[in-house]
């Protein structure tokens, strides 16, 4: 029988790495509507950081779930668990590695600062737009 391989999981730091890139390059597209009132040379370098930044943070997120569903697939985890198939220990590291990968995931707090980012962003180039601030 062939040996499928499972990933390690990456370090905190490089966690923490791609989690900052991405809550940085959020905030810079949204800030980007409040820039451009003020300064439009601000604005363009706020959308080439935003953008770069997201284009490095969303390849390495499409890694992620890529490396995730390969574990899933070669060990063909989920009909092993629909017919309750008994798992060899290859199938419980594979399911480690997933299950790891996805409690250490910072993505949920990523869309949260995503979403209240852009609340904030909308609401501030409302007001600015209306001549309230």
């Amino acid at each position: 029988m062939n040996t499928i391989h499972v990933p390690e999981g990456y370090s905190l730091k490089r966690i923490q790495f791609y989690f900052w890139l991405g809550l940085f390059s959020a905030v810079f597209l949204r800030l980007i509507i409040i820039a451009d009132y003020y300064n439009g040379i601000l604005s363009k370098a706020l959308f080439y950081l935003g953008v770069l930044g997201y284009l490095v943070f969303f390849a390495h997120r499409y890694h992620v779930a890529t490396r995730r569903v390969e574990v899933l697939r070669n060990l063909e985890l989920l009909s092993k668990i629909e017919s309750r198939t008994p798992l060899s220990e290859e199938d419980y590291h594979g399911l480690q590695y997933i299950m790891w990968s996805l409690s250490v995931s910072k993505e949920r707090m990523n869309y949260l600062v995503i979403f209240a980012f852009s609340v904030i962003a909308i609401v501030l180039s409302l007001a600015l737009d209306l001549g309230i601030v």
